[in-house]
Order: C-alpha cells, then structure tokens, then sequence
C-alpha cells in the first residue's frame, strides 16, 4: 500500500488566500501530519512536496508544476493519489473531488468525507466530479479533498482553531486506512504548550508559516541553496524574533516565465476544422460553431478558443453535468456547483453570444457596442482582470487548476485538423476542358 500525498499549490502559487491565511501553508501542515499518521498505520507514502515547492517544478509555470507532482505519482507506483486543499469562492463546508463515477476514486471519497464532516462539523458538500487535471492524469485512484472556504470567516475560524490541522490529518488517514482494509491506530502527537508558529521569511516576503521550527530552517536553506531566493529568516510569530538567518552571495539566474494565451485578437483557425474536429467527438453536435465566428470577430474574442471552452465545459456538447442541453448553455455561466444548473438562453445563438460577452467582460474593459446584454452575470465580473485564458483559472472555474491550459491544450488540437478539398475526378477535368474549347472554337469561327 503506498499514498501519494500532495499538498495543495506552492512557491510562487499561494492558493487561495483569506481571512490572514493562506492555502499553501494549510495544506503542507495538514499533509506533513497526514504523512506521519500513515507511515504509524503501515502504509508507504511519497510526498509530492514536503516544502515550499514540489521538486522538479516549473518556476511561474502552474501545468509544469501539476505536471512535476503527476509524474512524482506515477513513477512511484502509488496505489492512491490524496491532493489536499483548501476551498474557496463564497461558499462554505467539506467536498471530495473525483474524475468520475463509479470507480475506485469515488469509493475513497465516500470513506473520506464522512471523516472530515466529522472532523469539522463542516457542511456536507458531497463527492463531485470535476476535470481536475492532477486526477485526470495520474494512473492510479486520485481524490482532492476540498477542507473548508478560506474566504469564509467561520470556515477561517475552524481552520485557526488549536490543533485543527491535526484534527483534519486524522480525519484523512482514517478514511484512507478504511479504503485500505486497515484498522486505524492513533498516533500519540505532542501537542505544543502554546500555538507557535514559525514564519519563513524569503527576501523579505512571508512565504508560509510552519509550527515546526526544524522544518521552517530547513525549508530557508534549500529556497536559497537552489537559487529560489537570494536570502531567508524565521521568524517566531509569538514575538517577532529571528530564530534563523541565511544568505548565499550568488545571484540566482532568472528563469523565464512562460507566455500566456490573450483572450482577445485575431483567429486563424477556421470554422471547417472546429467542425471536423468536434464531429469526430460527436457526430450528432448542433453546427453552433459559425455563431462563434460570427460573434467572436465583432467582439475581437479568439473565438476558436471559446469554441474549445464549450468542448471542454459540455464535454464535446454531450453534457452530462449539472447543465441541460436545452439550456443552450455552453460555458456553464452561473452553473456553480452543488447541483446549480446556472443560466437558460432561448436559442443556441444567444446561449453562444452569452459565452462570448462573459469572455469579454473578462478580457476587457470596453463597452459591448451594438450588442444587448445577454450574459447574466456580466456585471459580476472584475473588467480586465483575466487578458488570458490561463488567467481564468480560479475564477471562471473553482478551483480550476489547469482550467486555462486545458482550453489551449483542445484549440492546439483543432488546428492539427487538415480540412481535404475533393480532388476534381479525370472525367470531369476532361469535360471540362472540351466545354472550353469548344467555346473558344465557336468565338473564332464567328469572326471570321
């Protein structure tokens, strides 16, 4: 039996943040006690990161990052796959994610959950399935347990209470012993006097905070020994006083950042390759695709990538979620979870047209010109705040890690499609030609 654990988000991705807290921090402490309450129980575990990053990450690359932890997993044989995180976005209580239904994956959620309702006296917000990418792509069971809203002042509260992370470290390792057939043994845990914290503090800037003051010194040493940063403390949280200070005098080398993906500009691919390559996925799909066209040049939206958002968001327009073909909805707008079957629209050009001003108001601060106002929620939006697809994540979709990434990832697909003209048959050609000649004969014999 060997878990692969993966503490939500780090480095430079501090999750979501909340109420002085943020979910990088929560999810390390939760994972390191989950770690050790495992190993007392008998079962192997591989961590995809026990500090601030995961190794082999990607510097500002989020994919490469979920990439480095799918690979961690696999190249471990892990049996089971537990990433741990921290909701956000308005709501509150404790859900499972899984890829889909009726497997195994779904069975360790149901044992899970129930612990962590338990646990946190949380809300009950159900095992869900989600197009997560880190469950998509791993190869064994995965699950993302979802501890609460960081952005919710009581969730926050439970989240600060004494020793909670414990609480919740043991409300996953008896769930996944159950899985596993295994009778659940109690850790004895020394549980500190007082709540110390010790900040680690990376050029100047918090990065996380951990109780263990070992864990925190370490943590500084290896920021700085692999270039991450150019100097580190801890700090106590109880006084402010620096317990630990490194520093290093070489310049780390600057690691690119990756280019993004505008939401807005100029489309090259072409109507007939969006239908040749969703056809493939369904034969049976309404031709909505011109509406995009058509809509997406007048607004200056890429409108071949919002043609892979409606791929990805119906699942090749055969839906299947909380959202209803008759709906004409093809981006799930205000389809939030927890059973919301989000907005209807009269015709599936409205439906198209709602996508796009919903994209716009995201890319854009601009006016919508001659349009009407179609999108629901388009006044709910934060103008300009995502110019790019990958800027969606967390926003359009919650959690949505990868969420942008998956739509270039579909439109880089529908521009390999070869769209074949008919070749003109022999007979044709040769008819052709006689009907010409013939013409150009009648024309010289009539001027003579």
């Amino acid at each position: 039996m060997k878990v692969c654990i993966d503490p939500g988000h780090g480095g430079y991705d501090p999750g979501a943040v909340g109420n002085g807290l943020k979910e990088k921090d929560i999810t390390l402490e939760i994972a390191m006690q989950l770690r050790s309450m495992l190993l007392f129980n008998g079962i192997e575990v591989v961590m995809t990161r026990d500090g601030d990053y995961a190794p082999g990450h990607v510097e500002n690359d989020q994919n490469g990052e979920l990439w480095a932890r799918v690979k961690i997993a696999k190249e471990a044989k892990a049996d089971l796959f537990v990433s741990v995180h921290i909701n956000a976005g308005g709501g509150t209580g404790v859900e499972v994610l899984v890829i889909g239904t009726g497997g195994r994956a779904e069975t360790v959620a149901e044992k899970v959950l129930p612990y962590l309702v338990q646990a946190g006296g949380w809300a009950n917000r159900g095992v869900k399935t989600q197009n997560v990418m880190v469950l998509r792509e791993t190869s064994m069971p995965a699950i993302l347990t979802e501890n609460g809203f960081i952005d919710k002042v009581t969730d926050a509260a439970k989240l600060k209470g004494p020793n909670f992370f414990q609480t919740l470290a043991v409300a996953h390792a008896k769930g996944i012993c159950d899985y596993f057939g295994v009778k659940y043994k109690e850790l004895a845990v020394v549980t500190p006097a007082s709540n110390v914290m010790h900040r680690v503090i990376l050029d100047g800037k918090q990065t996380m905070a951990l109780s263990s003051q070992d864990a925190a010194i370490a943590e500084v040493k290896r920021q700085v020994d692999t270039g991450q940063a150019q100097k580190g403390s801890v700090q106590r949280n109880t006084d402010g006083a620096s317990v630990f200070e490194y520093a290093k005098t070489q310049i780390p080398t600057p690691v690119p950042t990756m280019p993004k993906t505008p939401i807005m500009g100029t489309e090259t691919i072409t109507v007939e390759q969006c239908r040749q390559f969703l056809d493939k996925h369904n034969s049976n799909a309404p031709d909505i695709i011109p509406y995009y066209k058509k809509h997406g040049e007048v607004l200056g939206i890429r409108w071949g990538y919002a043609v892979a958002q409606m791929i990805k968001e119906t699942g090749h327009l055969t839906f299947g979620g909380d959202v209803k073909p008759e709906q004409n909805n093809f981006a799930g707008i205000g389809a939030v979870g927890g059973g919301a079957v989000g907005a209807t629209f009269l015709t599936p050009e409205a439906g198209v047209i709602a996508q796009l001003q919903h994209l716009f108001a995201y890319a854009s601060t601009g006016d919508l010109g001659d349009y009407a106002q179609i999108d629901p929620r388009f006044n709910l939006v934060n103008r300009g705040s995502c110019p790019n697809w990958e800027d969606l994540n967390g926003r359009w979709a919650v959690p949505g890690v990868g969420y942008g990434e998956g739509i270039v990832q579909i439109y880089g697909q529908m521009t390999k499609e070869v769209i074949e003209v008919p070749a003109v048959s022999e007979s044709g050609a040769v008819s052709l030609l006689r009907k010409i000649l013939a013409l150009l004969l009648n024309f010289f014999k009539d001027e003579k």
